[in-house]
């Protein structure tokens, strides 16, 4: 009977050992592929920030410690973890190549779109995963076999099985104490108190809100996945309640008896990616090819890249029927559909900072937007989208902003696409909101979202390209020569902006032809994944860089409440409309038609005055000074997206 006890508490300990063991190699490994695999930068991470890499062991141990528990031998359970690693590591090393986000877990809630996303994924990066998964599994059995022979219970008479009677509720036992212990160990970091930057005295660190790349690389992949898990919910911001609610309202009600006479078209379009290489020509210097030639889909080529934004600009002031101006985005090659949303309904992603569309709105049934505002005016409602509509959850989504109809990829006439890119072009979509105007019998409001200028930018996108990039940065605090692969596809990236910026030109003649009255809010919704020395930069002033991007309000009529301004740009010419971010961007389309607002937007106005830039990453671990209406902004804000929709009622 010792004996048996003897061995049997050699395999627990050895199983322990194994598991502690493997929960290290596979975590020194999650952070080495955070890192880009860079093994310098991973060993730094160990030795400069020990504890919170140890306390990521101990949370991998106890993850490992459940999975373990269901099998036979700890190397399959390892193994398993290792596994799904390799998986999770490759997904998150592709958002943060595309993105220059990591992985987090309102992610998952897009699984449904694995299909669609899929397209964006680099197939040789997808099979080296694959065979990585193979050669772990190729292990497991190697050390399974190797150990048999220890693991097996040979002084019991049972029959070996899976779940062996006897082993039942050890199994189980074991199960829940790793279980256990996770949630436990995890709950200070779940609970967090949402501060832009919050000490975490027992790790001699701190949980940075305002950009996850930093909050992972600080604190380690497993604790920055689990500081995030509380974005699935809202939490109520202090003073909320229905008597604060009526309180807010009642300063805005009954302000104006001015009646809206809205006699025209009204087209939002997002164009993804589009954003103005000439900012940072300083940190990514070009030169054109073949100057007045003209390229593989027959767009002259041009000193500048985007001469149409160039012109708008430059002509600002001498036209009255359209102004231009910057929006300080609140995202960086990517989260197209949390800056959507923002334009979309004047509200901000600052406080959720998640992923509206997708965590919150499930939750609820009616958003405010400036669709339901053309809808109560009689507009007929249409979202085009030339991609799947599911994705983002748009199809689900937009109809609770008061969309009643979609033309995805699947209904669109209109589907070229430029050389060998697998993506629409923005031709097709500009001349599909062309007819859906043209067709409907009433007055209608679009929300165009492009894809054209999407990422990824392969080297078999053209045949050919009208734009170098130089040897190095002029400037900068990353000033070594370019890589290949950054240079491969920055001249992707510019080729399909250029042709975007020319379609442009052509979608604006189009409507200035048209007997139909037609007012346009037109904004590039973040720069492309492939600035990473102008986003990663030390210098603020050069980070912001990345943040900046085109917008206008153009008609093809006279616009009476232009007013001109000097306006502060980043690295731009003085213009006409505020630097803002994009939940201000509705409420800018406003003013300078002169229309009556509803009573938030009345609200959302006098935040724009106060607060024209609300993002995280302006701030960073700083704050915009809590004012009266900035409080109430963000009460109303958890009221429709979170809270009761007290506002509503």
């Amino acid at each position: 009977m010792r004996r048996l006890l003897d061995k049997t508490a050699r395999r627990i300990l050895t199983r322990l050992f194994i598991i502690l063991f493997t929960s290290i190699i596979i975590m020194f490994f999650i952070e080495w592929r955070f890192f880009d695999n860079n093994i310098n930068r991973t060993w730094q991470f160990v030795g400069e920030r020990f504890l919170v890499f140890s306390y990521n062991v101990l949370l991998l141990f106890f993850i490992e410690l459940v999975v373990s528990a269901l099998f036979k031998t700890p190397w399959t359970g390892a193994g398993i973890t290792f596994i799904l690693a390799i998986i999770f590591s490759y997904i998150s090393s592709q958002k943060q190549s595309f993105r220059g986000q990591p992985l987090l877990p309102e992610d998952f809630m897009l699984t449904d779109q694995a299909g669609t996303i899929s397209k964006f994924i680099d197939m040789g990066s997808l099979v080296r995963m694959i065979l990585a998964c193979l050669i772990a599994f190729g292990l497991v059995l190697l050390l399974n076999y190797l150990t048999k022979h220890f693991f097996d219970v040979k002084d019991r008479k049972e029959p070996k099985r899976f779940w062996n009677k006897n082993l039942r509720i050890f199994r189980l036992t074991i199960l829940l104490i790793g279980a256990i212990c996770f949630v436990k160990y995890t709950e200070f970091i779940r609970n967090h108190n949402g501060e832009r930057a919050e000490d975490i005295p027992q790790l001699n660190s701190q949980f940075v809100a305002w950009n996850q790349m930093q909050n992972y690389e600080d604190n380690g992949f497993i604790i920055g996945f689990m500081y995030n898990w509380s974005k699935f919910e809202m939490k109520a911001p202090d003073g909320y309640s229905e008597e604060k609610i009526a309180e807010i309202k009642s300063l805005y009600e009954n302000t104006s008896t001015t009646e809206n006479i809205m006699d025209y078209n009204i087209i939002v379009v997002l164009n993804e990616s589009f954003f103005d290489p000439s900012v940072i020509s300083e940190y990514y210097p070009i030169s054109a090819n073949n100057v007045g030639g003209k390229n593989s889909m027959g767009v002259p080529i041009t000193k500048d890249v985007t001469p149409t934004i160039r012109n708008l600009i430059k002509n600002d002031r001498k036209s009255n029927n359209y102004a231009t101006g910057q929006m300080y985005t609140i995202d960086y090659g990517g989260g197209t559909a949390n800056i959507e949303y923002e334009v979309d309904t004047a509200m901000t992603n600052y406080w959720a900072n998640t992923v509206p569309f997708v965590d919150l709105y499930p939750h609820i049934d009616y958003v405010p937007s400036i669709a339901q505002i053309a809808k109560k005016a009689g507009y007929k409602t249409l979202a085009i989208h030339p991609f799947n509509s599911g994705m983002y959850k748009r199809n689900f989504a937009l109809p609770k902003e008061g969309i009643d109809g979609f033309i995805d990829e699947n209904q669109i006439s209109f589907k070229d696409c430029d050389d060998n890119r697998q993506y629409i072009n923005d031709r097709s979509a500009y001349n599909e909101t062309i007819k859906a105007i043209e067709d409907s019998d009433k007055k209608t409001f679009i929300s165009l979202v492009t894809m054209q200028n999407h990422a990824g930018y392969g080297d078999d996108g053209y045949s050919s390209y009208s734009y170098s990039l130089g040897n190095a940065p002029k400037t900068g605090d990353l000033r070594s020569e370019f890589t290949e692969d950054e240079r491969r596809q920055y001249e992707v990236y510019l080729e399909t902006l250029h042709n975007s910026d020319y379609y442009l030109s052509e979608f604006l003649g189009k409507l200035e032809k048209m007997n139909e009255k037609t007012v346009v809010l037109w904004y590039g919704d973040h720069a492309p994944g492939v600035i990473g020395r102008v986003n990663d930069s030390k210098d603020k002033d050069t980070r912001d860089l990345s943040r900046v991007t085109p917008y206008f309000i153009w008609a093809n009529f006279e616009l009476k409440n232009i007013e001109y301004k000097d306006i502060k740009r980043f690295n731009q010419a003085k213009t006409t409309l505020p630097t803002t971010t994009p939940n201000c961007l509705t409420n800018t389309m406003l003013d300078l038609l002169g229309l009556e607002k509803p009573d938030y937007m009345k609200l959302v106005n006098d935040v724009c005055k106060e607060v024209p830039i609300l993002a995280q990453a302006y701030y960073g671990s700083g704050a915009p000074f809590k004012s009266t209406t900035l409080s109430n902004y963000e009460i109303f804000t958890y009221d429709i997206l979170g809270g009761e929709q007290y506002w509503l009622k």
